[in-house]
């Protein structure tokens, strides 16, 4: 029992250190998921409802010449009706 607590720490061991050597090598640098940025994504602040939402998944639209990020269709559609 106690051999296996053993080789399980002297694993855990290894582990860091090949983590810690590879971090080195690479400038400490994480890879970052395809779809984000190195700024990671801003948020937008729906003007009808006053949700936040990625500006990746948010509906854009112009209105009177300012550009607007909705959370839905919808909340766009309200949004231009009272505008009118």
């Amino acid at each position: 029992m106690i051999k296996l607590l053993i080789f399980g720490l002297l694993g855990f061991l290894a582990y860091t250190v090949f983590t810690a050597v590879t971090r080195t090598l690479t400038g400490g640098k994480r890879p970052l998921p395809p779809h984000k940025s190195r700024q990671g994504e801003d948020m937008v602040q729906d003007p009808q409802c006053g949700t936040y939402v990625p500006r990746g998944d948010a509906v854009e639209k112009t209105v009177g010449g300012q550009k607007h990020y909705f959370c839905s269709a919808r909340c766009r559609d309200e949004f231009t009706a009272k505008k009118r």
